[in-house]
């Protein structure tokens, strides 16, 4: 007999209709070319668009204009017989919000031939996102990690608390904190009537053996009210290390500690000898730079042109010379930091041409600047010093050629974005990529990469600073740096620089001729330096001052107390023979103590503070300087309020 249907059941296709019809979930069918083929109810709901509406337009109307190649990819998945299992995304409503969502999506046959996907797609809710990032955060954590209530007894614990203490999540909720602990328990987790011990740190293991730990504690605002967070982390690695660490010291390692202290002090002598060299260079380039503006000055009296011209070129050698000579204090770390305002796509630009030249013809240089970028604080010698040697990198990288690119942009890291680095802030940054399409590097010399001495180049092809250097700038200047890089294709280096609301500040020059309200008063010149006096003298008698020199400390200290008038102002170099200029400071002030101090160096470390930024109270004019910067210091000082 054949099979009857009992009519009062709904044929299937009829139910699964229905079934659709009326699910939660939005249930949507796109075909291969991408188009909507059909809609339901909870699908118009979530996204704002009736059937009439959507079915037969792109589905790309939904999904971010960055993601539309995902699309592609994921339907090619489909076509292999893959299933995309609840995955979040963003998705757009018909009223231009975008909002949360979890998708599934499945391929959707006609027997044998993919005829497109399907999609179910549920709104993702605040708290839903709240405590997936909660928990997973928990359970990602490297460390243990436990909850604890007003009387001292856990409410909370991850895997890795499970691991530490060997109990069961079940088992350590309820225990009491304390017992679980050994002294110091942190005072925020003691009991109000407990008072912190002294000792070291250790975690009681349910088998009576005991851990050394790091212990830290947070408060974390519930609905239950406030909840007392601890931070539990294993350092028995660190113990036992720190263990082998003196063993290998007492032992193995002495003649590679050795070594590695006579590379330290040879390095620390080269430091010493460029700044000693960079001080006396940058003497001779005051006097050069500063003689031929003399001679211009006269050639330009006399209409002597081709005179003008020959001394215009000495001067931009000797600037040339200036730029060599702050790179060898950049070296030595010994440069002066001076952080400002400024954007960041200016200081790219104009040292574009200079990276050109650095890397050569074979290398194709690209830069692509966003427009409209936020200010930024840093001090823009630096940042070119950034470039550079992220430059050579590169080149070094592409030996028969290749692409170095260059981006910016501005970009707002949030949580989710900084979850993987803990050192990064949220909150707003400017973005700057540093690509090149070189060798690439293997994961264990990424690891490395930052690390003071180390190296992949050749004996004598590379010291090991240059990226270190670029990791300390960029997190002094409160910067995040990273690497990526795939062997074969190429590496990239990502730094953010947070941003700041101020504008960007340039710096002005003197303008000539000297204003006409211009201070002029008596100047005390200290200089070891005999041309330099000269010059000094010439500047300053020039502009109207009464002019004492002096060669150094102690014949200026004579010079003063022979004085009969007020000196105005001591001018004096940092670096002297006999007496440093900070020494000649203090006795001056007790000479005259209404006078100001102008300090003069190309090599200013005894004038600066340990971060290597100008103690406030010094004010300090670089050498080589100009005749416009050095009159324009001492009429600041002139002015200045005793």
């Amino acid at each position: 007999m054949g099979e009857t249907h009992d009519s009062s059941v709904p044929r299937p296709d009829i139910l699964l209709r229905a079934m659709v019809h009326t699910a939660h979930d939005a249930i949507f069918a796109v075909g291969r070319d991408f188009t909507v083929l059909s809609w339901n109810p909870a699908a118009e709901a979530l996204f704002g668009y009736p059937a009439d509406e959507i079915v037969g337009r792109s589905v790309d109307l939904l999904v971010p204009p960055d993601q539309h190649s995902d699309q592609r990819e994921m339907l090619l998945l489909m076509e292999a017989g893959a299933r995309l299992e609840r995955f979040r995304s963003r998705r757009r409503h018909r009223d231009g919000h975008w909002s949360q969502v979890t998708l599934s999506m499945s391929p959707l046959c006609d027997g044998d031939h993919l005829i497109g996907y399907t999609v179910i797609a549920r709104a993702v809710s605040a708290r839903e996102r709240h405590e997936s990032s909660f928990q997973a955060l928990l359970e990602a954590a490297p460390d243990a990690f436990v909850g604890v209530g007003d009387d001292g007894r856990i409410v909370l614990a991850n895997t890795q608390a499970e691991t530490l203490f060997g109990i069961t999540r079940h088992g350590l909720i309820g225990k009491e904190i304390d017992k679980l602990l050994m002294p110091p328990l942190p005072r925020e987790l003691a009991p109000a009537h407990d008072e912190a011990h002294g000792g070291d740190a250790r975690a009681h293991r349910v088998d009576g053996s005991t851990v050394p730990i790091e212990v830290s504690v947070s408060v974390l605002p519930t609905d239950d009210g406030p909840l007392r967070c601890a931070v539990i982390r294993d350092i028995t690695e660190r113990v036992r290390a720190h263990e082998r660490l003196r063993q290998l010291q007492a032992e193995a390692e002495r003649a590679q500690l050795e070594a590695q202290l006579q590379r330290a002090q040879r390095l620390e002598g080269l430091g010493q000898l460029a700044g000693g060299v960079a001080h006396d260079f940058n003497n001779l380039i005051a006097v050069i730079s500063n003689y031929a503006v003399f001679i211009a000055e006269a050639a330009a009296e006399h209409g002597l042109d081709e005179l003008a011209g020959d001394a215009a070129q000495i001067t931009k050698a000797a600037q040339r010379g200036a730029d060599l000579t702050h790179q060898l204090l950049a070296f030595a770390r010994r440069e002066v930091v001076r952080p400002r305002p400024l954007n960041l796509n200016d200081v790219v630009a104009d040292i574009e041409q200079m990276l050109r030249r650095s890397i050569g013809e074979h290398i194709t240089l690209d830069v692509r600047l966003a427009p409209g970028l936020p200010s930024i604080t840093a001090d823009p010698g630096q940042l070119d010093q950034v470039l550079v040697n992220l430059a050579v990198n590169a080149r070094d990288a592409m030996p028969r050629g290749g692409t170095l690119t260059i981006e910016t942009c501005d970009l707002t890291v949030d949580r989710e974005y900084a979850a993987g680095r803990p050192a990064l802030r949220t909150g707003h940054y400017v973005r700057m990529r540093v690509s090149d399409t070189g060798t690439g590097m293997p994961p264990e010399v990424i690891e490395r990469a930052f690390e003071p001495f180390y190296t992949t180049k050749p004996a004598g092809k590379g010291t090991g600073l240059g990226l270190a250097t670029v990791y300390g700038i960029i997190t002094a200047a409160g910067g995040d740096l990273s690497i990526y890089s795939v062997p074969g294709t190429g590496t990239t280096f990502t730094i953010l620089m947070p941003t700041t609301d101020a504008e960007p500040a340039e710096v002005e020059e003197p303008a000539e001729p000297l204003p006409p309200d211009y201070r002029r008063g008596t100047v005390l010149a200290v200089e070891d330096e005999p041309a330099l006096r000269d010059v000094l003298h010439r500047i300053l008698a020039g502009a109207g001052h009464e002019v004492l020199i002096a060669a150094d400390g102690p014949a200026a200290l004579t010079l003063a107390s022979a004085h009969p008038g007020r000196i105005d102002v001591l001018l004096t170099d940092v670096v002297m023979p006999h007496m440093l200029g900070k020494d000649l400071a203090e006795r001056f002030r007790q000479l005259c103590p209404g006078a100001s101090v102008l300090f003069m160096s190309g090599y200013a470390r005894p004038a600066l503070a340990s971060q290597g930024t100008l103690d406030p109270e010094v004010t300090l004019v670089e050498k080589p300087f100009s005749k416009n910067q050095l009159l324009t210091a001492v009429q600041q000082c002139l002015t200045m309020d005793p």
